[in-house]
């Protein structure tokens, strides 16, 4: 482990440097810096991210460096220093990323989830939907006005800041606590879910990608459910670069060398890796309907305050 450690203090310095010494004229650097948030033990994050940024360097022909640093600030504040070309960020702190850099860091690709059972494409996103017991007179979102709702917690962004913020849209606008005669915060979605299918709660919100997973669990079947609304795209984590240090040649490179990983044994090796299923294009305008979440999270938030 100390040998480990020592490895990544020397592979910061090294990166510090190059990128320092970059920074002014780094259209086309020759040495490329890769970033990540340390989820998990740094030997294994590094692990899984080698054999990626080894196929994509080949590709472009650069030698990336790989950083993890301890949280999603560090990594933005990295890149807007000039230290970062590349970076690993949430969605929520790519949005961040974007503002603070007034859109110098820019989305290239987003890292896509497997196809599931209510997306048969791989994709960076998710959707939430709201969903009824199949055989009870919830057939229709009108049907529901005055029901018992089960959301999963008032601090979870796609239990109920999504619905919350884009649900409203197709009610004329009402909330979802004045249009549901009752809100129970089940604590999980899984709960939820189950909640509906045994008759305790008439309806919930999940997003898909949990309810997938599920019904391939066997912990609920697909027609246990009458599915009455579905979100529009909500993203999840996107690999983004800082464009005052990389052309757009090679930023788009870089992105093609991504993409084609899904089109050869060796990409789809290191995808496996990965654990990521593919690396889609992003753009900046799918983050538009999360900028609309994090708006309302924050009026929520904003009002629980004011009734303390």
């Amino acid at each position: 482990m100390k040998t480990i450690r020592s490895l990544f203090a020397v592979l910061f310095a090294t990166t510090f440097i190059l990128c320092t010494s970059q920074t002014t004229s780094a259209a086309d650097p020759k040495a490329l810096t890769f970033a990540a948030i340390q989820t998990e033990e740094m030997a294994i994050l590094a692990k899984a991210f080698q054999p990626t940024l080894e196929f994509v360097g080949n590709k472009v022909d650069k030698k990336f460096a790989f950083l993890m640093t301890t949280s999603y600030a560090s990594v933005v504040e990295a890149m807007m220093g000039g230290f970062v070309h590349f970076a690993k960020l949430g969605p929520k702190s790519y949005i961040i990323a974007a503002k603070k850099s007034k859109g110098a860091i820019k989305p290239m690709v987003s890292t896509a989830r497997p196809p599931h059972n209510f997306n048969p494409e791989p994709c960076g996103c998710y959707k939430g939907m709201l969903i009824t017991k199949a055989g009870s007179k919830f057939t229709t979102i009108e049907s529901l006005k005055g029901a018992i709702l089960a959301v999963s917690d008032p601090a979870s962004t796609s239990g109920f800041a999504v619905p919350s913020a884009l649900f409203p849209k197709v009610v004329g606008g009402t909330p979802l606590e004045k249009y549901f005669g009752k809100i129970i915060y089940s604590g999980a979605h899984t709960a939820s879910a189950k909640g509906v299918k045994t008759g305790k709660m008439d309806a919930a919100f999940s997003p898909d990608t949990g309810l997938s997973r599920m019904i391939d669990r066997g912990e609920v079947k697909k027609g246990d459910f009458n599915y009455l609304w579905t979100s529009p795209v909500i993203p999840i984590d996107v690999i983004a670069y800082n464009s005052k240090l990389i052309s757009k040649e090679l930023a788009d490179k870089v992105s093609k060398a991504f993409q084609s990983m899904t089109e050869t044994p060796e990409g789809r090796a290191a995808l496996k890796a990965s654990k990521i299923s593919a690396f889609p294009a992003a753009n900046d305008a799918v983050f538009d309907n999360l900028r609309v979440v994090l708006a309302e999270k924050a009026r929520l938030k904003k009002l629980k305050k004011k009734k303390k």
